[in-house]
């Protein structure tokens, strides 16, 4: 699959490029841009590796905001501007995009995500004591289907320490109030979607999301765990693919 590049302060941020299509879709902790190679064949766009994953350069990267700010310049030098989608902590990217960065964001598809990410302090601790127990662990959570799971933990387990300080990141990431009192307006078309069996990010999360953004939809994924772009691409696809039709001729 095709690759392309963009500089942002020094820092070149790799992209992987599906069929051609105004939007960008950002990873959770402890991935790449390989998570989104359904999305990209059927769907079409372009999956970005965050600093510090996949084939993108390092940099200092204390917050969400630090992630938002490279993914949306790279956008804005690329493109101008995109439909942002972002699955777990990839979804507090994308929200944090609008809110920094809105003249970048002609949409929002917002996958598995919540606007508070806390993470259980036994799976910080364990992923530095006891690594590959741990990371199996968290991709056993991530999935509906054991064998998928299976599979995937040798991705987390070969990136512990990426995984980790990710999880630190989402751990600070917190919203909640903001959305409760009506400080956090979001004006543009945001697709919400979550699995059915998300353990990590559960359907409540979506609902609230629904909730507190009034130009939205929500579509739940029948038998789908965290990771619905591999256990039901096509679910995910069918919905990406009708919320972007009206995005086509802008």
């Amino acid at each position: 699959m095709e690759r392309i590049e963009a500089d942002v302060d020094a820092v070149r941020l790799s992209f992987l490029k599906g069929k051609d299509r105004k939007v960008v879709y950002i990873h959770g902790s402890g991935c790449d841009a390989t998570l989104w190679k359904n999305q990209l064949k059927a769907v079409g766009g372009y999956a970005v590796d965050l600093p510090n994953h996949g084939k993108s350069c390092s940099a200092e990267i204390r917050d969400i905001d630090d992630y938002a700010y490279f993914v949306a310049k790279a956008v804005k030098k690329l493109f101008g501007k995109a439909v942002i989608a972002g699955h777990s902590l990839g979804g507090a990217v994308a929200q944090k995009i609008y809110l920094n960065h809105p003249k970048v964001v002609e949409g929002l598809i917002l996958i598995g995500t919540g606007v508070r990410l806390r993470v259980l302090p036994e799976i910080l601790r364990g992923l530095k004591e006891r690594p590959d127990e741990t990371s199996k662990l968290v991709s056993e959570y991530s999935f509906a289907n054991r064998n998928m799971a299976e599979e995937f933990s040798e991705i987390f387990r070969a990136r512990p320490d990426l995984l980790r300080k990710d999880l630190l990141i989402c751990d600070k990431f917190d919203l909640l109030e903001k959305y409760r009192n009506g400080e956090i307006r979001i004006d543009v078309p945001v697709l919400i979607v979550v699995g059915e069996k998300d353990r990590l990010t559960p359907v409540k999360y979506a609902e609230f999301l629904k909730k507190h953004i009034s130009n939205s939809e929500l579509v739940i994924i029948e038998d789908a765990g965290h990771m619905v772009m591999l256990e039901r691409p096509e679910g995910l696809n069918d919905a990406m693919g009708r919320f972007l039709e009206r995005f086509d001729n802008i």
